[in-house]
């Protein structure tokens, strides 16, 4: 029965329909992906209107005058009308050069608002002063001010910490506490820091709740009227591309992801064609491979320049006595008179006078390279002279 084989074209034509199959898989998988980050799923972003987001918080701000500002998509910097600055879980590193310019915009007389029950990604402010985030052995049932913080009476909060602070200063005043302190107020220079162990206290489901909306009132107050409050979205993950780079149009943007299709395509069919995709380079001729002639010659000089020749003698001592005792199996190491005893009685047409005289001129090392040459070639030559 004849086996039928694909045709080259055959072949050629279902790698071309794989990959318009593949790239429309593409395009459809990343505008899935590019309408997900639309939506926001980043939690307390103060742009997801999830449960778990802050735009509520944003545009409450904003509702009772002050002007909410975000810090995002741009080198991270805090405006200098800037006068409270929330700082939610962060997703990526404050390192200490973002750290140190925190602190010195907090000392000019400003307020960081910090909320982040503690995670993967460590939070350098919290290491600058020395405090830490410890879970919970059971979610506190009541969240209440032990400290006024505002005009208006506060009842229990609602929500549950899962996550406390530990600090060893003294210099710092807790102002709610369930089994470990959750909200605390330390003075730095002539500003002032709020760390909130449960950042899911400001989301915006929880301040649906009327004493949640006024815990949350009672710390945009520390923000004079009309002032400008800031929101740190740089470290949840909205941070600067490289306009310069065209990498993010080629792969966020339809016309991008034609020329991918285009280049890989045109990759592909000088691939099947077998085009080359650069010039040959031709082998140099000291890379090909010596003859064993110039390795015999090398080692020769080698062996002259190091003066070994009681070496080379040796070489052809064994060599001699290997090949006359071959035919008997005798050892080539043994020494020479046992050596000579015992050829003599196997081998008696053998000159055993001129053999006993080699093999003694082959122990010397004290040997001129002319008189080594002649008892190497007296050496070599020994045993066919003989059978001659």
């Amino acid at each position: 029965m004849k086996r039928l084989r694909p045709s080259r074209e055959a072949f050629v034509l279902a790698l071309f329909l794989l990959l318009v199959a593949s790239f429309a898989a593409f395009i459809a998988l990343r505008q899935a992906q590019l309408e997900q980050a639309d939506q926001v799923y980043t939690p307390y972003s103060s742009h997801s209107a999830r449960a778990n987001g802050a735009l509520a918080l944003h545009e409450w701000a904003n509702a009772l005058g002050y002007r909410a500002q975000r810090i995002e998509n741009t080198t991270f910097r805090v405006s200098d009308d800037t006068r409270l600055l929330f700082l939610f879980s962060p997703r990526e590193i404050i390192n200490q050069d973002e750290t140190r310019y925190i602190l010195r915009w907090v000392e000019r007389g400003n307020v960081l608002v910090i909320a982040d029950r503690g995670g993967l990604v460590n939070n350098g402010l919290l290491r600058a002063l020395e405090i830490q985030t410890a879970s919970l052995d059971h979610n506190g049932a009541t969240l209440t001010l032990g400290q006024p913080l505002a005009d208006a009476a506060l009842g229990a909060l609602d929500g549950s910490a899962s996550s406390g602070l530990e600090t060893r200063r003294n210099d710092i005043a807790p102002y709610m506490t369930a089994a470990q302190p959750i909200l605390l107020r330390l003075a730095r220079g002539q500003g002032a820091i709020w760390i909130l162990s449960e950042p899911a206290l400001l989301d915006n489901a929880h301040l649906a709740d009327e004493n949640n909306a006024k815990f949350a009132r009672a710390l945009l107050a520390n923000a004079p009227p009309g002032g400008v409050i800031a929101f740190d979205e740089y470290h949840l993950g909205f941070q600067s591309n490289d306009a310069n780079s065209a990498l993010p149009l080629l792969y966020n943007t339809p016309w991008g992801w034609g020329l991918l299709f285009a280049a890989l395509v045109l990759f592909g069919y000088l691939i099947l064609n077998g085009q080359r995709l650069g010039r040959t380079v031709p082998v140099q001729r000291t890379l090909a491979r010596r003859t064993p002639s110039e390795y015999v010659v090398s080692m020769a000089n080698l062996f002259r320049r190091a003066n070994k020749r009681g070496m080379v003698l040796q070489h052809y001592r064994y060599a001699l006595k290997r090949r006359l005792g071959r035919p008997f199996h005798l050892n080539p190491d043994m020494s020479d008179e046992h050596y000579l005893e015992l050829i003599t009685r196997m081998r008696p047409e053998l000159d055993h006078a001129e053999l006993a005289r080699i093999l003694n001129r082959l122990r010397r090392a004290d040997t001129t390279e002319a008189d080594l040459v002649k008892t190497v070639e007296h050496a070599v030559t020994f045993g066919a002279r003989e059978k001659k």
